[in-house]
């Protein structure tokens, strides 16, 4: 790439289409640090699209996947990558950064996220050149005309086979020093040195994949969907307290076991879990939790004053400790990325006490109908949905063109449920960004930890509402097809959603893509 006397320049390029949606690109390129960064924004758009790309060495013709691309895409064929838009503001949003400095260009074509049709550059695909010299920041705009292009299956172009999260946020590797924790939050140095947020005071690159789903659902869907409260502690925290004095010695050890298991010996596993558990908490971590709870309205734990606040940063260490068991670092090692890359934060969040808790699909996983929406529901908690015991929930099919006719397919059978004593309560949960992880999602390898036991009940389907209320049984279900049929649209791909029912109300606890 030429030498740039300024640290960055851009130029903008701009693509009309036919139906008079603009395609926006903005290619950033840096003198040091970073090769380039381009920026997709879709505008005037009233479909959902995925960016299909590839990059360019000089010299050749053929499409390759670059060592690091977005969070939530996914590659086809070792050669081509899938980025779906997710919606900022009033544009459709994808960003890359490419570090590799003899990437030539990039490439790409647009797929509709829910018809068989490409955009392409006149038949072609799109090509952003990245080793043309920028003279300065250039604010005009080169134009280009577009054609809408419906393909065949037997075109010569690489189609995606699986949706992916749509999301493409950047999240740059973190050191165990306070300089780049500060760097963090650069965009407002007001929260460079705290330990806990609000959701609303972070920003992307701080939190993992679960808090910026919340906020963003908070921020777009509508008013009555509901959440439960919730903190952070964003990435990098823990990394922030193992640099401090107090835990010098701990570090120390930590990161010579690291070595060790670097070199295969994954029986210092089990050590490094119980060497994070003899971490200290700096005093003024205990004192943002508490005060963030209270502002945020999270109950605090039933106990006496420095019994319960050693439960709290138990429990966070437990969470910590999680990224070394042996199934997350086997799974992840396998898919030949760098594992002491992988930051985790803590969402902290209230659990509730629900009536029912629920899994709903936009895709149904057996008819594979894109059409319908697939819910499966149970008394109790999460857990009681997952296996808990013996039984079958109670499932149902809603058509997204009918959202308020649910069908029940199948009624529940499971004999125990699993509930928290305390109406309200609060459990910890990992928030992460994988990085350059190929699919990998971690998905359910990480522990939660929550502060209360659950004790089994045994359930009686015959005298409740859900089975014996038709009228209550369909407004539960519509409300949970609702909840997921916007979720889906406003990520623009398929949607597995996780939450629970408490007094009629629809709480999501989390979201992912349909892989």
């Amino acid at each position: 790439m030429a030498s740039l006397k300024s640290g960055k320049c851009t130029e903008i390029k701009k693509f009309k289409f036919d139906d008079g949606m603009v395609l926006q690109v903005d290619v950033s390129v840096f003198s040091s640090g970073h090769n380039a960064k381009v920026k997709f924004q879709l505008q005037k758009c009233s479909q959902t699209w995925i960016l299909h790309w590839g990059c360019i060495y000089n010299g050749n013709k053929k499409w390759f996947v670059p060592s690091f691309y977005p969070s939530g895409t996914t590659v086809y064929k070792k050669a081509a990558l899938s980025t779906p838009f997710i919606k900022i503001g009033d544009a459709y949003v994808v960003e890359i950064e490419l570090r590799d400095p003899k990437i030539h260009a990039i490439e790409f074509v647009l797929k509709n996220a829910r018809h068989d049709k490409w955009l392409k550059m006149n038949g072609a695909s799109f090509h952003i050149n990245l080793h043309k010299e920028i003279e300065g920041k250039n604010d005009g705009a080169r134009n280009g005309k577009c054609l809408l292009n419906e393909t065949s299956h037997n075109e010569n172009i690489e189609k995606p086979l699986r949706h992916s999260l749509c999301s493409a946020t950047f999240f740059p590797k973190l050191s165990t020093s306070s300089s780049t924790w500060q760097g963090l939050s650069q965009k407002n140095n007001a929260f460079s040195n705290m330990y806990v947020m609000s959701l609303e005071e972070t920003s992307s690159e701080m939190v993992g994949e679960k808090s910026r789903s919340i906020r963003f659902l908070n921020n777009e869907g509508p008013k009555w969907m509901k959440f439960p409260a919730s903190i952070v502690l964003p990435l990098g925290v823990f990394e922030k307290i193992l640099s401090e004095d107090i835990n010098k010695e701990v570090a120390k050890k930590i990161a010579s076991l690291g070595e060790r298991i670097d070199r295969g010996d994954i029986s210092k596993l089990k050590t490094v879990q119980e060497t994070v558990l003899q971490i200290k908490a700096p005093r003024r971590l205990s004192i943002e939790v508490r005060k963030k709870m209270k502002s945020s309205r999270l109950p605090w734990p039933r106990g006496r004053g420095d019994d319960t606040w050693t439960r709290v940063w138990q429990a966070m260490k437990m969470v910590w400790a999680s990224k070394w068991n042996e199934g997350a670092y086997v799974s992840y090692r396998n898919t030949n990325t760098t594992y002491d890359k992988l930051r985790i934060g803590i969402l902290i969040q209230e659990y509730i006490r629900a009536d029912y808790a629920f899994v709903t699909y936009t895709h149904h996983p057996v008819s594979q109908d894109s059409s319908e929406i697939y819910t499966e529901i149970v008394k109790g908690s999460v857990e009681t949905l997952v296996g808990a015991s013996l039984g079958r929930p109670m499932c149902s099919v809603t058509k997204k063109s009918d959202l308020k006719s649910p069908t029940v397919t199948c009624y529940p059978s499971k004999s125990t449920g699993l509930y928290t004593k305390s109406t309200r309560s609060i459990i910890f949960r990992p928030d992460f960004i994988p990085e350059n992880t190929n699919g990998y999602t971690c998905s359910g390898i990480y522990d939660s930890i929550s502060m209360e036991n659950k004790e089994e009940v045994v359930l009686d389907y015959s005298r409740d509402r859900l089975v014996t209320d038709l009228r209550f049984q369909g407004l539960i279900h519509s409300k949970i097809a609702e909840t997921a049929k916007i979720i889906e649209d406003l990520y623009g791909c398929v949607q597995s959603v996780e939450g629970v029912v408490q007094d009629e109300q629809v709480y999501v606890l989390q979201c992912k893509p349909i892989l």
